[in-house]
């Protein structure tokens, strides 16, 4: 990792200028920007600079790094006398439904969650080059193929000694489940235009766009007609052999099968029938069930990469019914989380595609959804249910573009260039999405709040999840309802005062008292008292609020760096203002189980000395403390599931009569130098690396934001990572079924 500092004071450092401008350009990307990345990547190389983060320990809920669900729950449900709660729940749904955005990135690639059935693929391909040939043209053509008896044998010894995957291998039986006619009928085409190519030599059939598992079937019955298997008691030891029978033959098996003794039935082969069966054992090559298996798993592997693999992961199927991520998620923002406004930001070109989907899904809603008043006031209600001009939920479509993208280089250092000698470009990670807050904020001029979850965390529609997703949104309100009050009291303190600055040492604000009151339940008790009788005198009078009292609350809830002993009554005033003035940012996180692996919440010591609080990723560990904090025993106790609620404007003044429309955050701030990634892949069998950044360390630290971290349930966090997390759940596994109809409904 390296400090901003550190970065002027290597910034003359002097390496070969290998990054041509002009291809550059060609791409349409910042030259000064990408040699800023490619400088930082060659100190890295060079080791110079170090791109690990010194961890000082795992944030937890004994610490006061983590406030507990139970805690958290507890406060809520004291903050407001029970009488009144409900009227506490209608403020929330108004406030929501008003101030707060959900912003979704949606920019990844299918590629990683397709990467099982994409490294079974490599794997046979290597073995069996011919399959990837066959499927290739297949594609193109669907008959009309021949292959030669010496290949399809080599093919068959080799697929003979291939141990199967178990979870591959059941891919193909569970097709009978999914509702999604196109992927199974290109399984099923692919499937059985292999197997007729393989024993046979040829394909005879025309396996079209129209053909289906059933007519592939009854094909197969014909075929049987034609190919009559016969077994004569001269034969009895051989292998079933299947005939090609002429038409004379074929009577005389049709007179054969109308009579009734065993030994009429027997068809005795005459030369033209003897040739025939000797030429066809010398052609057919029989595949019995495991070989079989093996070109079903291969069938299905390559159809679901060719179809879905070059698509957004939004884009693709992932219920039995063929709902796509998308459409899920659309259904979770109209009964789960209905909000001012929702974004999506996708990968570049693709914006129109996107809104599009999202067009057609106005009509799937409407016919799919179990209570249509639930989509009154939204976009995608009937035209005779919008009757509010001011509908809520509007879907902003921005694209994760050319200039929030990098280039790839070699492990020396140069730029990584394709067969045309051209740049290759590659997206620099999602914390670049920071340059699109400024957008999101001008578009919804009255957010106050965003709340951003991936695509593909589906966790439902059900009152159990409705209620456990408000809890971390309900405290963002409260905790930001109490900043505001602490930035505005401060704010006109100084103001009022600033021709006084030598008579400014406590605030005299019985409100004040009662904010820090308030905020001492969501830290430790002790700190929280020492803060308070910092206001009292011996004889408990208040006597005002010293800036240390404000520290000792505020400070630990937020994790402060300690104020300068040199600092004057005024300054640090001015000082505690500025920290109260970042963006407040919540995470929920998830308590770990053995088998959870990923980057969560620790204490952390910059190389500056700076200790913070951080939602640390992986690539920032390095191997020692990978395993002692992250290991399936480690010290971390939770992980970070990307549930989080960020502050777009500070000092609204929102609980006063006239509202003003607050400051909008300064966001280019956010997108500190000090977290950056070195990320190393590899790409067409190249090693290579590039720069990047991570969206949930920019605004997941305690350094340039106000961050808490809150203990989320488990059932908050159902993230799709591969293709078998997906594999089987129809819309009642999802938790869709109070919301979508369901496939008995609907039958029904």
């Amino acid at each position: 990792m390296q400090m901003e500092g550190e970065y002027n004071k290597d910034k003359n450092v002097n390496y070969p200028n290998t990054i041509s401008p002009e291809l550059i350009k060609k791409l349409q990307l910042d030259p000064t920007r990408i040699n800023i990345h490619h400088t930082r990547i060659m100190q890295a190389l060079n080791n110079e600079i170090k791109t690990t983060i010194p961890i000082m320990g795992a944030c937890t809920t004994s610490n006061g790094g983590i406030i507990s669900w139970k805690q958290i729950t507890r406060i809520l449900s004291s903050t407001f006398h029970p009488s009144r709660r409900k009227f506490q729940r209608s403020a929330m749904d108004f406030w929501r439904e008003n101030h707060l955005v959900t912003c979704i990135p949606a920019a990844g690639a299918a590629s990683r969650f397709f990467s099982d059935l994409q490294k079974y693929i490599i794997i046979l391909d290597d073995l069996i080059p011919e399959l990837k040939d066959i499927f290739n043209k297949f594609t193109v053509n669907k008959t009309g193929y021949h292959l030669p008896y010496n290949i399809r044998k080599k093919i068959h010894t080799t697929i003979l000694n291939i141990k199967n995957i178990p979870e591959i291998s059941v891919l193909f039986d569970s097709l009978e489940e999914h509702i999604a006619e196109e992927s199974k009928k290109n399984c099923y085409q692919f499937y059985f235009f292999l197997l007729e190519l393989l024993q046979t030599g040829s394909t005879e059939n025309q396996y079209g766009e129209k053909s289906n598992k059933k007519t592939a079937r009854k094909k197969t019955s014909s075929q049987q007609i034609n190919e009559q298997i016969i077994r004569t008691p001269w034969d009895y030891n051989q292998p079933l052999l299947k005939q090609k029978l002429d038409e004379k033959n074929k009577q005389v098996l049709k007179y054969s099968a109308q009579t009734n003794h065993w030994m009429e039935r027997i068809v005795v082969p005459n030369n033209s029938m003897k040739k025939q069966t000797e030429e066809f054992k010398n052609e057919f090559i029989l595949f019995n069930s495991h070989e079989q298996n093996i070109l079903k798993s291969y069938s299905i592997c390559s159809t679901f990469v060719y179809l879905y693999g070059a698509l957004p992961k939004a884009l693709v199927p992932t219920t039995i019914e063929g709902d796509s991520f998308l459409t899920l998620k659309i259904a979770e923002q109209i009964k789960l989380f209905p909000c001012l406004g929702n974004v999506l930001v996708v990968p570049t070109n693709l914006k129109k595609d996107f809104e599009q989907e999202i067009s057609k899904n106005s009509s799937y809603l409407q016919e799919n959804i179990n209570d249509i008043f639930a989509l009154k006031d939204s976009p995608f209600a009937p035209v005779w249910l919008k009757h509010n001009a001011n509908q809520k939920g509007d879907w902003l479509v921005l694209e994760q573009g050319k200039s929030l993208s990098t280039i790839r280089f070699k492990l020396d250092g140069t730029p990584y260039t394709d067969e045309d000698g051209n740049y290759v470009p590659i997206s620099a990670g999602h914390g670049e999405l920071i340059h699109l807050f400024d957008s999101i904020a001008d578009s919804f001029p009255n957010a106050e709040c965003l709340h951003i979850r991936n695509i593909d965390n589906v966790i439902g529609t059900s009152k159990d999840r409705i209620e456990e997703l408000n809890i971390p949104a309900e405290a963002f309100k409260i905790i930001r309802d109490c900043i505001e009050v602490l930035r505005a009291k401060i704010e006109d303190h100084l103001f009022h005062d600033q021709n006084k600055k030598q008579s400014i040492q406590k605030l005299h604000d019985q409100e004040v008292l009662k904010v820090l009151n308030y905020l001492c339940s969501f830290i430790n008790q002790e700190l929280a008292q020492d803060g308070l009788n910092l206001c009292f005198n011996n004889e408990k009078q208040f006597i005002g609020i010293p800036f240390q009292t404000i520290h000792k609350i505020v400070g630990n809830l937020f994790h402060w760096q300690p104020l300068s002993e040199h600092l004057d009554h005024y300054s640090a005033w001015e000082k505690t203002l500025s920290w109260l003035e970042q963006p407040i940012s919540i995470f929920g996180v998830v308590r770990k189980e053995v088998a959870d692996f990923g980057g969560g919440p620790i204490f952390a010591e910059l190389s500056d000395g700076t200790k913070i609080k951080l939602c640390i990723e992986m690539p920032h560990v390095d191997e020692k403390e990978t395993m002692e904090y992250f290991g399936p025993r480690g010290k971390a106790t939770h992980f970070n599931p990307v549930l989080a609620f960020f502050e777009l404007r500070t000092n609204k003044r929102s609980f006063e009569k006239e509202q003003l429309l607050g400051k909008k955050v300064n966001y280019s701030k956010l997108f500190d130098d000090r977290f950056w990634l070195l990320t190393k892949r590899e790409y067409k069998g190249v090693p290579v690396c590039y720069h990047e950044t991570v969206l949930h360390e920019l605004i997941g630290n305690s350094a340039t934001s106000n961050l808490v971290f809150i203990e989320v349930p488990r059932t908050l966090f159902r993230p799709h990572k591969s293709f078998f997390d997906s594999l089987g759940n129809d819309r009642r596994t999802y938790g869709f079924d109070e919301t979508l109809v369901s496939l008995e409904a609907r039958n029904f």
